[in-house]
């Protein structure tokens, strides 16, 4: 699943129509109204305010006064080809005189869209695995040199004692157990890390 970090905004312009688009994390549908009142009061008097949404399980799409299908669904289904969860997108449109068909508005409406997500920072949700290890301060360059890439904490008291941390595989723990005294496992946790190929998308 990917999420977004931070609200993105970006402009387009198509045969002299304006076209905003602004996705926007979200935990909740109940966001919506207050999200969707600053933006028209940022846009004021704006032809439409196309919406999407994705939360977990559940998603939705509103046209708001263009042709049905024209708009809220391309902008869900570049939500999805995105696979992005908990996101809340509006493309704000200003009529600029021309118009432009179904087939033009609902390409102006996936481009606003995807064109926003193009800018924007997406993470991934990650299953970790957390183990606590202790060894004798002796051990300390062996294995920072090991699992370097791994250590989210350090104490230093009788013992050393990390905290390491693996997404998936914990294959080298286990090739290099016999360097600990302890080892305590922590179970998983979920965290979101940054996801650059999401901008490979076509």
């Amino acid at each position: 699943m990917f999420y977004l970090k931070e609200t993105i905004t970006n402009t387009i312009i198509i045969e002299k129509s304006e076209f905003i688009g602004i996705i926007t994390p979200v935990q909740s549908t109940d966001e919506f109204p207050d999200i969707l009142k600053d933006i028209k009061k940022k846009y004021p008097k704006a032809t439409h305010y196309c919406t999407a949404y994705v939360i977990e399980n559940t998603q939705g799409s509103n046209d708001d006064g263009e042709p049905s299908g024209t708009a809220g669904i391309p902008i869900l289904e570049i939500l999805n080809h995105y696979g992005l969860k908990n996101v809340y997108a509006v493309v704000v449109r200003y009529f600029g005189g021309i118009k432009l068909g179904a087939g033009g508005l609902i390409r102006a409406y996936a481009k606003a869209t995807k064109e926003a997500l193009n800018l924007a920072t997406i993470e991934k949700k990650e299953t970790t695995l957390n183990y606590e290890v202790s060894f004798s301060y002796d051990k300390i360059h062996t294995i920072d040199s090991i699992f370097q890439d791994h250590i989210i904490d350090k104490t230093f008291l009788t013992d050393v004692t990390y905290m390491l941390s693996f997404i998936g595989d914990t294959s080298l723990l286990d090739k290099n157990s016999y360097l600990f005294s302890k080892i305590k496992n922590h179970g998983p946790r979920e965290i979101l890390v940054p996801w650059h190929k999401i901008n490979e998308i076509d």
